[in-house]
């Protein structure tokens, strides 16, 4: 059960319940055409930094409605409430099976001009993590401050729901603002669509200590940068021996040698404080031993690991 934190937020609600919406209409869609052609831009550049093959974000449609309605539509698509400083469900993201699928395709390295089609099953645990990955990179894009302002959600975004789960969340019944983008590839497309409640869009979402606190920390961070680029860290360069089971570790014996995997060496990584840095590989100069970086490391190798493994 919500409760409100102010009078002016209880009287909010109560016009809310009594007319159905903010009273302004045109003030709403004013400002949900602007948020979707930021959001557009925004989210076609998050989402393409994580993918090896590049989809094209536009606007399809936007409209007034419920928040009732954020979850109508298959089972198998995946929804993710997060919660923004003024509202305990500020966003709704909602990927259909469609753009699941094209999603979860390219993140493996699918041929981004094959016809993908939707999904027509229940989602699995893997296409589930891809979204819920995804979503964060969404959520962050529309942080970003614009003309009114990003729309302070809450991150790390909670993890994406489908099926039973979804049809059992209970939103707070009252008007809402809906944001159709498109998400394709020159042969198949697919919709996200942002729901918000309509008072969060009218509301000035421009923290007020921004201009009053930039020149102090600029001030600070002068005086601090210079000392922080002379400190140092303690680097560690580590390659991947491989996967055993816990009862063959428990076999391992003093002298006993591992054989390494043809492309061990070239899986290295280097690591300072605990914060992988660098993808880089193993080598020998001479009588010394290298390390060659390779690139930057990229966590969403690593997150796709994991969700594979898992």
């Amino acid at each position: 059960m919500n409760t409100t934190a102010s009078p002016a937020e209880s009287r909010d609600v109560v016009i809310e319940r009594l007319l159905g919406d903010t009273g302004e209409p045109e003030k709403v869609l004013a400002a949900s055409r602007r948020l979707a052609e930021r959001a557009a831009t925004a989210v076609a550049e998050a989402i393409n930094d994580v993918l090896p093959s590049p989809v094209f974000v536009e606007v399809g449609e936007v409209k007034l409605g419920r928040m009732t309605d954020a979850k109508a539509g298959k089972n198998n698509q995946a929804m993710t409430v997060a919660p923004t400083r003024a509202s305990p469900d500020g966003l709704v993201m909602t990927f259909d099976p469609q753009a699941i699928a094209i999603l979860v395709n390219l993140m493996f390295g699918g041929d981004p001009t094959r016809d993908v089609a939707p999904i027509d099953r229940d989602l699995s645990s893997i296409e589930l993590g891809v979204v819920s990955l995804l979503t964060q990179d969404v959520a962050r894009a529309l942080n970003a401050q614009g003309p009114d302002g990003g729309l302070g959600v809450k991150l790390p975004a909670p993890e994406a729901m489908t099926g039973a789960t979804m049809k059992k969340h209970v939103f707070r019944d009252g008007p809402s603002a809906r944001i159709v983008l498109t998400v394709s590839t020159t042969v198949s497309r697919g919709t996200l669509t942002l729901t918000l409640p309509q008072r969060v869009l009218v509301t000035d979402r421009r923290p007020a200590e921004v201009e009053t606190n930039a020149a102090p920390a600029t001030e600070w961070r002068s005086r601090f940068s210079d000392e922080l680029m002379r400190s140092t860290v303690k680097l560690e360069a580590s390659m991947p021996i491989g996967r055993m089971t816990l009862g063959d570790l428990t076999g391992l014996v003093v002298g006993q040698v591992i054989e390494l995997a043809e492309n061990t060496q070239s899986n290295a990584i280097i690591a300072a404080r605990g914060k992988t840095l660098f993808a880089c590989e193993f080598g020998k100069l001479g009588q010394n031993y290298t390390v060659r970086i390779r690139r930057p490391f990229d966590s969403t190798e690593e997150t796709i690991e994991g969700i594979v493994a898992g």
